[in-house]
Parts: C-alpha cells; sequence; structure tokens
C-alpha cells in the first residue's frame, strides 16, 4: 500500500511539475484541430524525432521520462490548418500499437500498452504528460533490444465530435548513437562497413550503443534487416 502511495504521488508531480510552465509548453505534442474538424497534433513531431530515456530505478527499473508532454494548441496556425480546440472536447489518447515491455503510465497509475486503450489527456484547455517506460522487469522485455516504437491515435469522446486523428509514432531510446556512424569516427561513409557487419552478424557481444549504431531502420534491433538501408545511406553520403 506504501509503495503504491508513493508510486502515486511520484507519477502526480511528474506530470504536474515536469515541464516549466508557458503558455504553450515548448518540445510538448501540441494538440489541436483541423478546419474539417478532425484532430491534429503540432509542435514536437513524434514521427521526425527520437526521445532518449533516461535509465531508473526503484519504483520503476529500466528507462523512463514524462517528456515530451500534451498541450493545447493557443494560438490558430492557418498554414498547418491547426486550430485550437473548442470547448466540450474530451480527447484521449488510444494505443494503436507499442512494443512489448513499453508502457505509458498515467497519474492515476492506470497502464495503456494494448491496442485499443485509452488515456484521458483533457479538454479544450488540456496539458497533460504521461511517463514514458521501458520496463526492465516486463516478462517480455529485450535486452538486445536499443529502441521502442509507441503508435498512438487522438479520439474525441466529447460533444464536439471531432474525427479521429491519423496515427503517430513516438521513437523511445534508451542509449544515444549517431545511426550508420559504426566505428565511431563521426562520419558515416565505407570505413563503418566492417564494424556494420560485424555488428549485425553478431548483435549479441556488442555494447547497446553499437546496437544502437548499427541500427538503420529503427526497429530497435540490429540485425541484416538493416541492410538495406545501411547500403542507401551510405550512398546518400
Amino acid at each position: 500500500m506504501y509503495k503504491q502511495f508513493v508510486m502515486r504521488f511520484t507519477l502526480m508531480s511528474m506530470a504536474l511539475y515536469g515541464a516549466p510552465a508557458f503558455a504553450q509548453h515548448a518540445g510538448d505534442v501540441f494538440v489541436g484541430r483541423s478546419s474539417a474538424g478532425q484532430l491534429k497534433i503540432g509542435g514536437f513531431i513524434p514521427d521526425d524525432n527520437i526521445v532518449l530515456l533516461p535509465a531508473v530505478s526503484g519504483l520503476f527499473n529500466g528507462w523512463s521520462d514524462n517528456n515530451p508532454g500534451f498541450d493545447r494548441v493557443v494560438t490558430a496556425d492557418p498554414v498547418n490548418d491547426l486550430n485550437p480546440l473548442q470547448s466540450g472536447v474530451q480527447v484521449r489518447l488510444e494505443v494503436v500499437q507499442v512494443d512489448p515491455a513499453f508502457q505509458a503510465i498515467t497519474s492515476s497509475l492506470q497502464i495503456i500498452e494494448n491496442p485499443g486503450q485509452r488515456a484521458l489527456l483533457g479538454g479544450s484547455n488540456l496539458h497533460a504528460h504521461l511517463t514514458w517506460l521501458v520496463n526492465s522487469d516486463h516478462a517480455q522485455f529485450d535486452p538486445l533490444k536499443v529502441l521502442w516504437r509507441a503508435t498512438f491515435k487522438l479520439v474525441d469522446t466529447g460533444s464536439t465530435g471531432y474525427t479521429e486523428s491519423a496515427p503517430f509514432t513516438f521513437y523511445f531510446a534508451i542509449v544515444d548513437c549517431i545511426r550508420g556512424d559504426t566505428n565511431e569516427d563521426g562520419e558515416i561513409n565505407a570505413m563503418d562497413i566492417a564494424a556494420f557487419i560485424d555488428t549485425v552478424l553478431d548483435p549479441s557481444s556488442k555494447s547497446p550503443e553499437d546496437r544502437c549504431r548499427a541500427d538503420i531502420n529503427h526497429d530497435g534491433y540490429a540485425t541484416i534487416d538493416d541492410v538495406a538501408e545501411f547500403v542507401e545511406m551510405l550512398l546518400e553520403e
């Protein structure tokens, strides 16, 4: 009971105080609507970024943070057809698909990790931070994995009846690296081929950072599945 109370208090504190108090929080996913009434996102675009999670232990074991969060659109952006939400909206984050051992946790300790599960983000003045967790105690945790994907969509269960958003995918990394620079010389070129091949042929013998550098296709693993995109990367350099 005590541990659950401490966990709940910690999550609520992270949700409330995890970001500076601006009118619109830089670094958050901005939630708004199109002129046609579809939920849309702006600001931090999950599909275009990789979020590095710091290692944690104690209440959680693995890697965790509560950023980025979700904030409402404050000012209309006509160029991107992104407008403020109207009164009566109830925006929920719905799981489309997440990689095993990844969990999103609300301040009330609701865990969403299965397709169809939802968490309430709020109304027209929403601002919410969930705890993003790669759970190393999870039965399906794979120690060879270095990147986790979590795909969500936004749905409106309020009176406004906005159309659900297009799906968007977060990428959560547990180590930092420059993908493709497998020999760590600061450049991506033919000199990286030998180290790349060595890693994808025997990833279990390599460090997480080595596997990260060889995970070109962002599926979390260094395997021969990365070869085609690695070759393409070399040709572009």
